[in-house]
C-alpha cells in the first residue's frame, strides 16, 4: 500500500470534518469548527491535523505567490498522515485588512476528490459561504502551473528583446 493510500484511509477512518479558519464575526483568525466554536488546538480536537496557525494565516498564500486579491479565487493543496485538503482564499468580507484570508480544511475524501471536499466544508460553512462578495471558484492547479510557466517564459523573452522606445506626439506614440 503506498504512502498516499495509507493517508487516505486513516483519514476515512477518522471520518468526514470540515474546519474552517478565519474570521468568523469579528477580526481575528482562528480555526472553527461547524456551528463557529473556536478550536484553539488543533492537535488536541483533529490529531494529525497537518497545519500550523502561520500556514492557515495566509501562510499558504504567500508560499503560493498569490497576490493579495479579494476575488473569490480558491487555492488548495493536500497532505497530511491523515489526508486533509486545504482551500484558501484572500478574504475581506470581515476584516477588510491586507492580509486577510480564509481557509476550509477538510479530512475523509479520497485522491483526487477536490471538489466534493470542497463542496462538503461550503455545506457545513453556508454562513461563510454566503458573506463572500464574490463565488468562491475552485482553481485548477494544472490551469495555473501552466499559466505560471507562461508568464515566466514572456518574462524572459521580454527582457532578451525590450520593447522598443515609444516617445507621444500630438499625432499619437511613434517608436524611433
Amino acid at each position: 500500500m503506498s504512502s498516499l493510500q495509507a493517508a487516505i484511509e486513516a483519514g476515512q477512518v477518522q471520518g468526514k470534518l470540515a474546519l474552517y479558519f478565519g474570521c468568523w464575526d469579528r477580526a481575528g483568525h482562528y480555526l472553527h469548527r461547524p456551528g463557529g466554536r473556536t478550536i484553539y488546538d488543533a492537535q488536541r480536537e483533529a490529531p494529525g491535523f497537518p497545519w500550523s496557525d502561520g500556514l492557515m494565516d495566509t501562510g499558504l498564500l504567500k508560499n503560493g505567490q498569490r497576490p493579495d486579491v479579494y476575488d473569490g479565487k480558491v487555492f488548495w493543496t493536500c497532505g497530511g498522515l491523515s489526508f486533509w485538503y486545504a482551500f484558501y482564499w484572500w478574504d475581506h468580507s470581515v476584516d477588510r485588512r491586507g492580509g486577510s484570508n480564509s481557509g476550509f480544511y477538510v479530512r475523509g475524501f479520497g485522491w483526487p476528490e477536490a471538489p466534493l471536499a470542497f463542496d462538503y466544508a461550503c455545506s457545513q460553512f453556508p454562513q461563510v459561504v454566503a458573506r463572500q462578495k464574490h463565488s468562491l471558484v475552485l482553481q485548477d492547479p494544472e490551469n495555473e502551473r501552466a499559466e505560471r510557466r507562461w508568464k515566466e517564459q514572456t518574462a524572459r523573452l521580454s527582457a532578451l528583446n525590450p520593447p522598443a522606445e515609444t516617445h507621444k506626439t500630438r499625432r499619437g506614440d511613434f517608436k524611433r
